[in-house]
């Protein structure tokens, strides 16, 4: 077994002796069926049982009752593209959590963990798809992975949707928009900003640009950049199409997508041209800005990258930016990476520039001296939601761009601490972005009534190259948070791994909130590369 699949089973607890595990027991009736009650739209991301990049994304009908009742579903296999408007299917929740006579959380989880199959099959997907999922409590959102006999290594999220976002009139405003995936230049992010139209047209659009390996471009405005939905809107499934093209130094680009209406708030979706395996998602900004908006006492940010560098490994990071406003020397970042099993952290790069910030669209950017080489970026750029929360962009000049992206998430207000912030429970998902060593996850990880002590439940796929491993209903006890930062929110929690004892960093955003990643000492022998793992409140 090689370092890197030894490091990877560490994180996600392959290891023997790490966990228990089961058959996923489908029998639970009554109460937590109907958890899962109305219709979801979700979006997943990973990789086929060869390693080529593929995605999906759709919208189910539960009826709170175990049954999948309708739905649409758009999956892009290595660009072989194919689409089903005629879903149906079944669900169940795990009635077998916690394991018997091993421990219990503080809080119950019955109704959270459970699986979904339905009766899709299509270009590129030879059997029916299923998927594992994690629900909040009320059911409104959670994480998704699949699960089915077409091996896919995936991961994404689910909401329940709204009725009201199923008209284009409703769905006009302001977002934020971040694209990841393949293109036909490599991986690549793409992440800016537009008005979107009552019929369809985009207006005020800006957009940057990342290819790992090469470089970086924008930001890109005016007719070099543009979106169009098509005019007919969203189907009853919140279903619908739309167009970006773009002109700028990595190129002139014209890439077609399906999307999926979650809320007024958000917007899923996926490529459809066949050309590329990218991603997108819609997030209102909560407009109009002022230069204040900007400032920020602390925001978690979680990113990760292909460092093209190194093999085409993933890149993960996480940390905290701060902003007093504009200027020279007015940004400061902590933070912890992993390039393929190159630990970096805690860094402190403090008085680093925020050479510029646009109210009137929420791009703002940070300068970061020497912060390619210390597991991070020389520069990002971000646009804003509202104050402190948007999304990231690596954008580091030529070959060290590893066109990282992710979430920028507003903190809640320090002092941080165990006792407050990590008391209860919380839904669980990695989200990986190379097919080397790919995994995907979903769970739950918590507080049990043993004090100062957590758990985890999940069910996991692991790829390592020749072979798709899946497993069912594993569990972690005895884990323990070693410290947490009361002005960062930086902590570490250590996982029992087989007679090893693996160590995770975190960043929390809020009460049992928080992100992480493997940062395991190469002396532990459990060292290696790490996806990014969130968790939200449950």
């Amino acid at each position: 077994m090689s370092r890197k699949f030894k490091a990877l089973c560490a994180v996600t607890f392959l290891l023997a002796g790490c966990g228990s595990s089961g058959t996923l027991n489908e029998g639970t009736q009554g109460a937590a069926l109907s958890e899962l009650n109305g219709e979801y739209a979700f979006s997943l991301a990973g990789f086929d049982q060869t390693g080529n990049a593929m995605n999906l994304a759709g919208s189910i009908k539960a009826d709170g009752q175990g049954h999948i009742t309708g739905g649409e579903v758009d999956v892009n296999d290595n660009g072989a593209v194919s689409s089903n408007n005629a879903i149906t299917g079944t669900y169940a929740f795990d009635s077998n959590i916690p394991p018997a006579g091993s421990y219990a959380f503080s809080s119950s989880v019955q109704g959270t963990v459970g699986t979904i199959a339905l009766t899709y099959t299509g270009v590129g997907v030879s059997h029916p798809l299923a998927f594992g999922f994690s629900l909040q409590g009320g059911g409104g959102f959670g994480e998704i992975m699949s699960l089915d006999i077409n091996d896919f290594v995936a991961t994404g999220t689910m909401q329940q949707q709204s009725s009201t976002a199923l008209t284009l009139s409703n769905l006009a405003g302001d977002y934020v928009v971040a694209l990841n995936g393949r293109s036909v230049n490599g991986p690549t992010s793409v992440l800016g900003r537009l008005t979107l139209g009552s019929g369809g047209t985009s207006s005020n659009v800006v957009f940057d640009r990342s290819v790992a390996g090469i470089g970086t471009a924008g930001p890109t405005t005016g007719g070099s950049a543009t979106v169009a939905f098509g005019s007919g809107g969203p189907d009853a499934n919140g279903r619908g199409t739309f167009s970006l093209t773009l002109n700028d130094a990595l190129g002139s680009t014209t890439q077609s997508f399906a999307y999926y209406a979650m809320t007024t708030k958000r917007i899923i979706a996926i490529e459809s041209d066949g050309n590329g395996t990218m991603t997108a998602e819609f997030s209102r900004q909560n407009t109009p800005f002022t230069a204040a908006t900007v400032v920020a006492a602390g925001s978690v940010f979680a990113m990760s990258g292909v460092d093209t560098m190194a093999g085409g490994n993933e890149i993960a990071a996480i940390g905290q930016l701060q902003i007093t406003g504009v200027g020279a020397n007015t940004g400061a970042l902590h933070w912890d990476s992993n390039d393929d099993g190159v630990i970096v952290g805690p860094a402190s790069f403090a008085s680093q520039a925020v050479p510029a910030f646009d109210p009137t669209t929420g791009r703002g950017s940070v300068s970061i001296a020497g912060g390619a080489v210390s597991g991070l970026a020389d520069s990002v750029v971000f646009y804003l939601t509202g104050p402190g929360t948007g999304m990231v962009m690596d954008t580091t000049v030529g070959m060290m761009n590893r066109a990282m992206s992710g979430t920028l998430t507003a903190q809640a207000v320090a002092p941080y601490s165990a006792f407050a912030d990590l008391a209860g429970l919380g839904i669980m998902r990695t989200q990986g972005v190379s097919a080397n060593n790919a995994v995907s996850l979903v769970g739950v990880l918590g507080l049990t009534t043993s004090p100062g002590a957590y758990a985890m439940i999940f069910d996991q796929r692991v790829s390592n190259g020749s072979a798709v491993q899946t497993q069912m209903d594993q569990s972690v006890p005895g884990i323990a948070v070693q410290s947490v930062d009361e002005m960062t929110g930086r902590g570490t929690l250590s996982l029992p791994s087989g007679s090893k004892t693996a160590t995770e960093v975190f960043y929390v955003v809020g009460p049992n909130h928080i992100v992480f990643i493997d940062v395991s000492p190469i002396s532990s022998g459990l060292n290696g590369p790490s996806s990014l793992f969130f968790v939200d409140a449950h």
